[in-house]
Formats: structure tokens, C-alpha cells, sequence
């Protein structure tokens, strides 16, 4: 199962609503908690290079993917998985960056509403839908920046360790 979250989240600038994409674990892979919902950048849409994404997400995800490419349908995540050496993630797949502790426990409420029925079902979440709405250039009430923009930022702090 693969959901969406808005989120706030707090920069230089102010706090920006930012839309996040979280998926169930089966608890099979990576010592990854079977319930735990995990972060992800999107899906991917071809075999190959990463070229579905904006191109920072992409530069990014071909640094921290093994040999640069992925699978179709794949969970592009390896960013969450990718920690540097002063930060080790308390939690794998939830990065080691000071955002580590929020992805956290919204995987643990997303866990939460799932299994208490307390979420909307929405069929049309096809993989395309779900990368175009994290890429967005909507900019959402209240915020300074797109939603593509604000992801971004999200990501480069992650991969940054910031």
C-alpha cells in the first residue's frame, strides 16, 4: 500500500506544507518493521537511469542507488536509506539527517491510521499520478515555494545530512 501526507515542515524561511509519499512495509527486505510505513521519493516508471523525476531527484537517487539505475516500479527510497557517517539513522530507511526522528513517527501514524481504518482509499494513485503530485508546481496556500521545490529542499537536506 503507497499513501500521500501533508506535512509542515520548518526551513529558514518558515514552515511550508509539503506533501510526502509513504509506503507499507511487508517487513521483508533491509530489516525494514513489517506494518511501518517508509518514506519514498516516487516510483519508477522504466527500467534504466533515473529520469522520471526532476532532475535534482534524480542526480540524487543515481548517487545513492546502486550502480545509478533502477527497476520498473520500483520504490525509489534509497536516499532514506543513505546515511553518512556522523549521522546513522536510528531507524533504517528514515535517512540520518535531523529529519530522521519526523519521518519516523509519521510512518508510525500512517501505521496507526491504517490499521484503525482512519484513511481515505484512493484508486487513481497510479505510480505516474503519485511522482506528478511530489513534483508538483502547485504552491499550496501559505507556503513561498511549489510543492517541487519545497520536496526538494526536504531531500537535499537529507542527502546532505543537514
Amino acid at each position: 500500500m503507497i499513501g500521500l501526507i501533508d506535512v509542515s515542515i520548518e526551513y529558514s524561511h518558515g514552515i511550508e506544507r509539503v506533501t510526502l509519499a509513504y509506503y507499507r512495509s511487508s517487513g521483508t527486505n533491509s530489516r525494514k518493521i513489517k506494518g511501518l510505513w517508509y518514506p519514498i521519493v516516487g516510483i519508477k516508471m522504466t527500467t534504466g537511469a533515473f529520469h522520471e523525476f526532476p532532475p535534482y531527484i534524480n542526480y540524487v537517487l543515481s548517487a545513492t542507488t546502486r550502480n545509478g539505475v533502477g527497476t520498473r516500479r520500483w520504490l525509489a527510497k534509497s536516499v532514506f536509506f543513505h546515511n553518512g557517517p556522523d549521522y546513522p539513522a536510528p531507524t533504517m530507511g528514515f535517512s540520518g539527517s535531523r529529519h530522521a526522528d519526523s519521518l519516523l513517527k509519521i510512518g508510525k501514524t500512517l501505521r496507526y491510521l491504517y490499521e484503525t481504518n482512519q484513511y481515505h482509499e484512493d484508486s487513481s494513485l497510479t505510480p505516474a499520478a503519485l511522482n506528478k503530485e511530489i513534483a508538483s508546481h502547485r504552491i499550496y496556500r501559505g507556503n513561498r515555494n511549489t510543492q517541487q521545490v519545497n520536496f526538494e529542499l526536504l531531500i537535499r537536506d537529507i542527502y546532505h545530512n543537514l
